[in-house]
């Protein structure tokens, strides 16, 4: 597997690693969730088996390249990934993006605490002024965890995706380096280190 080197960043309930070849068994043994392929946007009728090929491949292809992280337990087991990706160096800017692969882990904060630490070593590592990502607006628990990071809704995207016979809007959401350091500083939460 390809790995980019990226530091460990360690949460009180998650830990941001490398992911690992080891992954892969663990992300096909967790399958296909329907309601986490909803809320990447995808159509999946029914929760499914995963094989490793398309576990492996999954990693690969839909979180890398840039800098990225197994979400991981305080077990080490993998729950989801996270990504800043692209960085866009000249506008100090990245885009977001995560996924809580283990249906059981949904709705416990691991999203939450792992957006807050990718966030940090964006703002204080790699000196980003704007962080933004795209979400399905009827993805609540998502729009809830985003906001709850400091993230603000920017605008919608109208009827951009089609899934069960009708239109669903996008929402792009941003945080700016300011935001990050008022909410920060609100929680008392020391600069992250690289």
């Amino acid at each position: 597997m390809d790995i980019v080197d990226v530091p460990e960043l360690v949460g009180c309930g998650v830990r941001l690693r490398e992911l690992r070849d080891s992954d892969i068994a663990r992300r096909a043994s967790l399958g296909h969730s329907r309601e986490i392929v909803r809320g990447f946007g995808g159509d999946l009728v029914a929760d499914g088996s995963m094989t490793e090929p398309d576990a492996a491949l999954e990693l690969r292809e839909r979180f890398g390249p840039g800098p990225h992280w197994a979400i991981a337990d305080q077990h080490d087991a993998l729950i989801g990934v996270v990504r800043l990706a692209p960085i866009d160096v000249a506008n100090r800017s990245a885009r977001l993006g995560i996924g809580i692969l283990d249906p059981a882990r949904l709705g416990q904060g691991h999203g939450t605490e792992a957006i807050r630490l990718a966030l940090g070593y964006g703002f204080d590592c790699l000196d980003l002024h704007r962080v933004s990502l795209t979400v399905l607006a009827d993805n609540s628990r998502a729009v809830a965890a985003y906001t709850r990071c400091g993230f603000v809704v920017e605008g919608r995207f109208r009827d951009s995706l089609w899934r069960d016979g009708t239109w669903h809007d996008d929402l792009p959401m941003a945080i700016l380096k300011p935001q990050w350091e008022a909410q920060r500083a609100a929680q008392q939460v020391p600069p992250a280190r690289h």
